[in-house]
């Protein structure tokens, strides 16, 4: 891991972004003093849930509309 300042990270900021992106990991100086560290995000994961209706509970054989109706239950 790299050590930089605040000023340097400013000055050279595509360089640093760069490098952020090839892998590389930076501990910012603030007077010195360790304040952030700058490291590459990682790609989100996207849930694959094509029939979540199905799975988001037990439907003992009645449809999402009596489901729902039965959950609601004089509420509404």
């Amino acid at each position: 891991m790299k050590t930089i300042s605040v000023r340097e990270m400013k000055a050279s900021w595509s360089e640093v972004e760069a490098q952020v992106r090839a892998g590389e990991e930076f501990e910012v100086l603030n007077h010195g003093k360790p304040t952030v560290r700058i490291i590459a995000a990682s790609p989100r994961r996207v849930l694959q849930w094509d029939d979540h209706l199905v799975t988001a509970c037990e439907s003992k054989g009645h449809s999402a509309e009596e489901t729902v109706s039965a959950d609601r239950d004089g509420r509404f």
